[in-house]
Parts: structure tokens; sequence; C-alpha cells
């Protein structure tokens, strides 16, 4: 799942699917496999998971972990659309997963699709819902809706496909509740471990606070059966599955050690795991945002081309600022981003720069003088001091309400300080924004 063989894109997926074990590792399962229910506890509350597919297609398993990772990158590609609804092909589809395009492989992922889309779940306690900062009780299918169209002209069969993710799901990855996948390893590895390798990865993440992720991991194995969907209560079974997995685990550096302690249903699993996942530089990211662009797509627009951001973002204020009025405010700046530099997007007339283009990652610049000057608003400052106070109990929704200069003033003292500066502005915010003193 990756744009180029030597190229590491970081994707990103929405926490609670790998957490709670939604689609099972087994690339095969019993005929007769279509439903489960399980109880566990997460982060300290009772919580139970009922999963009921459809007797045709069994529950979610083995490709739809691949193809679910690349549904939501692409909702992020497409910048991330508040009705959750995306449109692509099945050859773009076949190509995020890694697949060749053939007759075999366009049925197993349309399959794979409808299993998706024709499973139900009833999570109890479980979600965690990252705008209400609360755990919450929910039911949906991974694909609320499924649509296939062909155009007269498709000879071949080549479908156009549309799908709407559950909304428990979009808005928690348009909040940030989501965590990096490395395309480096999903290339190196095949399935199970490939899958594997996202539920360890998503279980080493603090479900609160998403950013955190620990270097080491102790799990019960009953427990890291039932994260992984292994279908199977004996502990030697269990441990057979995970065996050739660990191996391929450590071969690739993902794990630096594995140990296994206990007897029985009572053995315990502990990790200590490499090599950490890039993160882009907040500076970039905090351009991104300041044109609306959702957290999670400026984070991966900022990691995938770090070096085309900061000319990108100046180039779509310039055409924004000229009248232009896109569909998609947000697909249009993410479009710039990603093609700056090749032609497709000419700079207003009187605002291009003699400055050639870098092919590599540049110091931070002052702004051109020949550039005109777009101020930004309200919102978007709201939006981006939210960001940048992260973890300080601030949103958004509340600072749009402070006055235009002070947001201007808290911003321009918080780009780029360190974290004291950040405290001591939220600590103002907060003050600001607090109840009136009484009479």
């Amino acid at each position: 799942m990756a744009n180029q063989p030597d190229q590491e894109v970081v994707l990103r997926e929405d926490l609670n699917v790998g957490q709670l074990g939604l689609i099972s590792i087994q690339r095969k399962i019993a005929p007769d496999y279509a439903s489960w229910k399980v109880h566990f506890e997460r982060a300290g509350i009772p919580s139970e998971i009922e999963c009921n597919g459809a007797q045709k297609y069994g529950v979610p398993h083995g490709i739809d972990n691949d193809s679910y990772l690349a549904l939501q990158e692409l909702y992020i590609e497409q910048g991330c659309p508040e009705d959750g609804r995306i449109g692509f092909t099945m050859y773009r589809l076949l190509q995020m997963c890694g697949l060749e395009d053939s007759g075999a492989n366009r049925r197993m992922m349309r399959q794979s699709l409808e299993r998706l889309s024709a499973t139900q779940y009833w999570i109890s306690g479980a979600w965690r819902s990252h705008e209400d900062d609360d755990w919450v009780t929910v039911g949906f299918r991974l694909i609320e809706k499924l649509v296939f169209t062909r155009a007269r002209k498709d000879t071949d069969g080549a479908k156009l496909i549309a799908v709407t993710l559950p909304r428990e799901l979009t808005r928690n990855i348009r909040n940030g509740y989501f965590k990096p996948v490395s395309t480096s390893l999903l290339r190196q590895l095949g399935q199970p471990a490939r899958a594997a390798y996202r539920v360890l990865d998503a279980l080493r993440h603090d479900p609160v606070d998403p950013q955190t992720r620990t270097v080491s991991l102790q799990i019960p194995l009953m427990d890291l059966a039932q994260r992984c969907g292994i279908a199977s209560d004996k502990p030697d079974k269990i441990r057979r599955t995970l065996d050739p997995i660990h191996q391929d685990l450590l071969a690739a550096g993902y794990l630096h050690e594995i140990q296994v302690t206990g007897r029985g249903r009572k053995q315990t699993v502990s990790y200590l795991f490499g090599q950490p996942v890039a993160e882009p530089e907040a500076e970039l990211v905090e351009l991104l945002v300041a044109l609306k662009v959702p957290v999670v797509a400026a984070r991966k627009l900022a990691l995938d081309y770090p070096q085309n951001v900061r000319d990108g973002v100046a180039q779509a204020r310039a055409i924004l600022a000229r009248g232009y009025r896109p569909h998609n405010d947000v697909g249009f700046v993410l479009d710039v981003v990603r093609s700056y530099g090749n032609g497709k997007y000419a700079w207003p007339e009187g605002t291009r720069t003699s400055r050639p283009i870098e092919a590599a990652p540049t110091p931070p610049r002052p702004p051109q003088p020949d550039l005109p000057e777009v101020l930004p608003s309200s919102e978007d400052l709201a939006r981006t001091l939210a960001f940048l106070l992260k973890g300080e109990g601030l949103r958004r929704e509340d600072l749009v309400r402070l006055p235009l200069a002070t947001l201007q003033g808290v911003h321009a003292r918080v780009l780029g300080r360190p974290q004291e500066d950040r405290a001591r502005a939220a600590a103002e915010l907060r003050t600001l924004l607090g109840p009136p003193a009484e009479p």
C-alpha cells in the first residue's frame, strides 16, 4: 500500500478499529463463522462488542484489513468530506492494496467491500469519541453505503465505486483520533503479519491521548487473541498462529524482543518495539490547518510533500485571493500542494515569485513581498490555535468567540515557541474564556 516502492509514506487510520479488533487478522475463516461477541475492558471501561456478518460472506477478515485501511486513506486524500462519501475506481483500490489488476483480485476486492458493507457492529461502552472526549455506545457498519456504477463506455467491466464511511469513524479522523501506519513495513510483511502489526501498533497508543505511544507492551495471551480476531480459545493454537507472525515482525525490525511468561490461559506476552514512525514538521501542519485542512490530512500532506507545503499554500492563497471559488476548498488546497511545481496551477498575474522551485525541503522563509496578503480569519486562527495548543483543553468552537485581535496576538506568540510559552498562552486563553465574575 504505497505510492512508490522507494518512498516512505505514512498512512493514518482510526485508533478504535485496531484496538477493538473489528477485523480479524486471519486470512481464512470457517465457512459458518458469521458472528462473534466479546467482553473485555478498555482503559478500565467494561465493554462488549457484537459482530453480525452475512452468512454469504462471514465476518470481516484477511484482505479486509488492507481494503479498509485504503478506504480511510482515500477519505483523508479526498479532504475528509463531512458526509463521509468518497469515490474511486477499482483499479485505484487494488493499487493502494498492493494488488495486481486481475479478474481474480477484482472479484476478491468486490467481495471485501460487500462483506464490510453487510456486517453490523454493536459496540457497548468501548468506542472512543475523540470530539466528545468520552466513551460511547454505537452501532454501525464499517461501510454504511456501497454503490457500484459503470459508464457505458467501460467495456472491460471497470467499476466506479462510491463508499460512505460511518459518521463515528469520520468524526474521529477529522478530529485527529488516528494512528500512523508505516508503508515500508506494510511492503515488507505479508498477511496476517501485516494486520497483526497494525493491531499491536494500535495497542501501543493511549486510547485517550492517541499521540502518546509506548515502547513496550504487556498483554494477556487470551486478550491478544481477542484483539487479533483469532477464532480459538485454545492457548496452544493461539501460540501457533502468533509464532510465525512474531518472527516476521522481528525480521522486519518492528519488534525488538518478545517474551511469553506463564502457563495455559494465564500466559502473558511482553513486547519491546523497534523503530519509531516519522512525524511531520509542526509549522507545515499549521500552515495547512490555517486553510481549514483537517489535522489528519494536514499531517499526512506535510509528511508526504514537505518540500511543497510552503509554496503550495502560498499559491493556493494567492489563487483564492483573486476570487476563485473551488467546489471543494480543502480538496483544492490539497491538490495545489501535491501538484506544486508541475504546472497544473498557475500563479495569478503579478504574484508569481522569481525564485526557482526547489526540489528539497527548505528552511522557513518570510512571506514573499509580491504575493497578496491573505489574513487568516477568526475561524482559521481558532482552528490553528486548537491544534497548536492540543492537550490544553481548548476547543476551536470556544476560541472562535474571542476577538480577532486577541487570536492574532496569541497566535504570533505561540507559533514556533517552546512548550512552556504555549502553556502560558493557553492559561491566558482559559482566563479569557472563563465565566464572568459574580457581581
